[in-house]
């Protein structure tokens, strides 16, 4: 009987603690706006990962679930032009707004 109640408790302990475990963020997101027609381009400055989203009518854009590390952001107009690079630090959890 004690050893029923021992895992019942322990699973219930097990349970109780996956929602947590959950809900520890390891990712940021790095949101703004720009003009209509250009792609944002966001690249790891450490590792290569490169994410890159063309902005429609709205301009606007929210690139999700990236890993925690510093990014280097800009943008590629239509045109052809490419502007200046913005480095910005993504903590766990947080959203960056970058213009």
């Amino acid at each position: 009987m004690n050893s029923i109640r021992a895992i019942a408790i322990a699973l219930l302990l097990l349970f109780a603690a996956s929602p947590a475990a959950l809900a520890q963020a390891t990712t940021g997101n790095i949101t703004g706006v720009a003009k209509a027609g250009d792609t944002v381009v966001v690249e790891a400055t450490r590792g290569g990962l490169e994410r890159e989203i063309t902005l429609e009518e709205d301009g606007k854009f929210n690139i999700r679930r990236l890993p925690v590390g510093e990014y280097r952001v800009f943008y590629r107009r239509a045109d052809g032009t490419v502007t200046a690079p913005t480095v910005v630090r993504l903590n766990a959890g947080v959203t960056v707004r970058v213009e």
